[in-house]
Order: structure tokens, then sequence, then C-alpha cells
């Protein structure tokens, strides 16, 4: 039998035809790609990190006049994320505040300066330092705890030597509580904000406290 386009069978066979073809090609458009595989984030367990921020310092050593004051305090870091919830390292924390005194044998005072010369005073050879800066510091292990995964609420502590440098060199044992909230600005960067307070003895009833908040920016690595 001849096949002409005239043929009606023909007609009908090339009409379902392209219908199914059609179909399948709308259905085929409608199916979703598949999804690309997921890449997991790169490990970045080290860290640095520095941080400021203003203290209330309490002092009772013996080269000092007891006293209190505001003053700056910085710090500076680094470590190892053990896992989400736990980072491991070191930490230097310092506060640091100018102090003057009015003879070779007066103690030091952060708030005050003298009025007038002695007038009968003798001085001693080779003079006697007047104005000094005052290095209230602490280094040791830091420890911090992230409860709920690796950034948000945290606690931390830090404890080691403590030394005062400035109006007389002083060793001792020195420490840092503090409770605070870390995010991440990206992947490899993070910041906190953070209080606490920190606390030094040098031995023979000398001891300082401070109560402090700083913000804290931590690259990690």
């Amino acid at each position: 039998m001849r096949i002409s386009p005239s043929n009606p069978r023909f007609l009908a066979s090339t009409l379902a035809l392209l219908a199914t073809l059609v179909t399948a090609s709308a259905a085929s458009a409608e199916e979703p790609a598949p999804d690309a595989p997921v890449v997991p984030a790169k490990p970045r367990p080290f860290h640095v990190g520095l941080s400021g921020g203003v203290a209330y310092q309490t002092v009772r050593v013996s080269s000092v006049i007891p006293t209190q004051y505001m003053a700056a305090t910085l710090g500076l870091h680094a470590g190892y994320s053990v896992n989400d919830k736990l980072m491991i390292g070191f930490e230097l924390l310092s506060i640091e505040k100018d102090m003057g005194r009015a003879g070779p044998f007066s103690e030091f005072d952060p708030g005050l300066a003298p009025q007038a010369g002695c007038s009968d005073c003798q001085h001693p050879v080779g003079g006697w330092v007047k104005d000094t800066t005052a290095i209230f510091g602490t280094l040791g292990p830091r420890v911090e705890f992230t409860p709920f995964g690796k950034d948000g609420l945290y606690i931390g502590a830090t404890a080691g030597l403590a030394w005062l440098w400035g109006v007389d060199s002083t060793y001792g044992f020195g420490g840092a509580g503090r409770l605070g909230y870390r995010l991440r600005i990206v992947d490899v960067v993070g910041v906190a904000l953070e209080a606490g307070a920190q606390a030094q003895t040098f031995g023979g009833g000398n001891y300082t406290t401070a109560p402090f908040g700083m913000v804290l920016f931590r690259p990690y690595f």
C-alpha cells in the first residue's frame, strides 16, 4: 500500500507522534536539575585574636597609693579549636596606667601630681623616677567553652604568670574569667563582646582586681 501524506492514517500517526514528543519535552523541562554535591567548609581550627576595652582596677600594692581608677585593657591570644565547643590556647592581658609621685621615697599615685617641690629634701645621687607607666600583665593558658555550638554564648578563663612593671618589678599569679557572645562575620573572621574580671596576687597582701568589658576580633585559619 502506498503511503501518502494525505492518507488519514498517516496524518493520525504523525499527529500522535508529535503529541508524544511535546508531552515528553514538557515533562523533561519540569523535572528539577539534580542538586550539585555539597562541598563541606574547609576546617579552620587555628585562630589569633586581639581584644580591647575598659577596666575598673582596684590596686593594693605597696608601691602605689591604694586607689581605684578606669584604665584601658588590651589582650592578645592564639589558640586551637579542639571541637565545635572547646577552644584552648594562650593569652596575654595587660592594663596600663600613667602614675606620678612627689618624691623619691613616696608611693606612686595615678590621679595626683605634686603641686610644689620639696624645699629641704635631700636628692639621691642619680635622680629618681617621678612619672612612669604602670603595667599590670597576665600571661597563661586560655580556655573557651561554647555550649551551643562553635559560635554564640561562651564562657572562658585564663590563668598564669602575673607581673607589675613600671612602678616596681613584681611577679605573682593572675587570672581572668569571662562571659561573652561570639559570631562569625564571614567564615574566616569572628567578633565577640565579653565581660569579666581579672585578678592578680603578688604575695604579702598585695593584689589587684579589675572587672572589664572588651570587644574581641578573631581571624581563623
